[in-house]
């Protein structure tokens, strides 16, 4: 039983992180943290957690500007 919930729970985390991948790559200029939660319709924590995620992974680079964290797909 605790590893079904371990998938399940992965499967959704990697559908996440692919919408976020997605609209990073659709977009030219860096996007805010925001921008991309309501992009997806996700809550902004999950999406903050998801592209601090991505980041370790190297494939995206995120940076603060003031107090808002922007994101960016790598090169």
């Amino acid at each position: 039983m605790v590893n079904s919930a371990i998938n399940r729970n992965n499967k959704k985390e990697d559908r996440v992180q692919k919408d976020i991948l997605v609209v990073l790559s659709k977009s030219q200029k860096p996007m805010s943290t925001q921008e991309i939660a309501d992009e997806i319709s996700k809550p902004w924590h999950s999406v903050q957690t998801r592209c601090l995620k991505l980041q370790i992974e190297n494939k995206v680079n995120g940076f603060r500007v003031g107090r808002m964290n922007l994101w960016q797909m790598l090169k």
